[in-house]
């Protein structure tokens, strides 16, 4: 498994190397259409990347860690951390911060996170905003429509293994050729100019789950993505998509009558769905549709 110091919804730590396995050997190009975090790309051995989101403070996150080094990241975290006066127990231990049931560092780190989110907010300083992600509620990276970051606090603090995964995330990314856009997935510019020996890795958002980031993506967006795809496939481009079929109940339908022209392997994953209130275990038939 290969994972990111970035929690960016839905990514794909988790099953990376069975997607991977799935990987031509002659791929010389990997285009990820709705990056991420990008695990897929940075835990394969493909040399060159390119990652487009629609959402730009994830691909400005990426650029942090790829043009500049680990120590220097983790340097300027603490730096910050020091600076607002977060709890630090990676270098004052846990001892010194007595845990309430339920709320781990969060009551030592509430308000000081609310000048840091509010600073961030005005001044949009990228090193702020990894921060953020680190003493965030589960390390969400979530914006509201004025594009602020608005995830609450949460329980922990920059603890030893993440700043590991901040090391070999950064190593990953770094040994990577990378290029970077922020277009909608339908924008034909992203297919344009392709070699053949390129994949085509799609990870949209699913339109069966709950998730906050998914509610934009309706029938619409999924039938103009498929016809994408079924486009890419007629010019004999190669492709792996990721998706639900069914989850908690549902089935996307759409998805499931498409996909019987393609191979399609099923990979078992329970989903964790987490709020103050409760946290919710769900099991899903996710997939891998690909041409190859």
């Amino acid at each position: 498994m290969f994972y990111s110091p970035l929690n960016y919804q839905g990514n794909k730590s988790r099953i990376v190397d069975r997607l991977l396995a799935l990987l031509p050997d002659d791929v010389t190009c990997i285009h990820e259409i709705f990056c991420g975090s990008a695990v897929f790309s940075f835990a394969s051995g493909v040399t060159r990347v390119s990652l487009n989101d629609i959402n730009t403070h994830i691909t400005d996150l990426i650029r942090y860690f790829h043009e500049n080094g680990a120590e220097e990241i983790i340097g300027r975290a603490d730096a910050i951390i020091g600076q607002y006066g977060l709890t630090n127990t990676f270098y004052e231990g846990k001892s010194r911060y007595p845990e309430q049931r339920h709320e781990g560092l969060s009551r030592y780190n509430k308000e000081a996170f609310n000048r840091l989110k509010a600073d961030y907010n005005a001044d949009k300083d990228i090193a702020k905003l990894f921060v953020l992600s680190i003493y965030g509620f589960n390390h969400y990276l979530r914006f509201n429509a004025k594009g602020e970051f608005n995830v609450p606090v949460g329980k922990v603090d920059f603890v030893k293994p993440l700043r590991d995964k901040t090391r070999a995330y950064c190593s990953a990314i770094q040994s990577k050729e990378i290029s970077f856009s922020n277009r909608d997935f339908r924008d034909g510019a992203l297919y344009r100019g392709v070699e053949q020996t390129a994949v085509f890795y799609f990870d949209p958002p699913y339109l069966i789950t709950q998730a906050p980031y998914n509610l934009f993506w309706t029938e619409k967006e999924e039938t103009d993505l498929l016809a994408i795809i079924d486009g890419l496939n007629a010019e004999g481009y190669r492709f792996i998509l990721s998706n639900v079929i069914e989850s908690n109940g549902k089935q996307n339908r759409l998805l499931a009558g498409w996909m019987g022209r393609y191979n399609v392997r099923h990979i078992h994953r329970q989903y964790l769905n987490s709020s103050y209130q409760k946290k919710n275990i769900t099991g899903a038939d996710e997939v891998a549709i690909t041409n190859f």
